[in-house]
């Protein structure tokens, strides 16, 4: 009896132990995300030269597009629908399809 109380305790401990490191490990990432969006456009930039002056000069073009107030959310990935009507909107011939059309013109065939 008092070995199966002591396998029952230790399963516990184990138990607890490993629910404490899953906890911990969310609770930073939320912090982050939270810190990051309540930043200021100037707070934004001057982070970003910390970077390189590369990436200064990229959050400065971003905080004057005037998607600069939307937050990027990394679950919101482009959908094959989202990129084909992009494509559809876009007048100039994408370079595969210039290859293709080069391709046809010295060959000539045409599909």
């Amino acid at each position: 009896m008092q070995s199966l109380l002591k396998s029952l305790a230790q399963k516990i401990v184990v138990l607890g132990l490993m629910l404490l490191m899953v906890f911990s490990s969310v609770a930073p990432s939320y912090a982050i995300t939270a810190s990051r969006d309540k930043l200021t456009s100037q707070d934004k930039i001057d982070r970003a030269y910390q970077f390189g002056e590369g990436a200064g000069i990229l959050e400065e073009e971003k905080q004057e597009s005037s998607s600069a107030k939307q937050i990027f959310k990394p679950e919101d990935k482009a959908n094959l629908k989202s990129v084909k009507e992009s494509q559809a909107t876009d007048s100039e011939k994408s370079l595969v399809e210039q290859g293709k059309d080069l391709l046809e013109k010295v060959t000539g065939n045409k599909k």
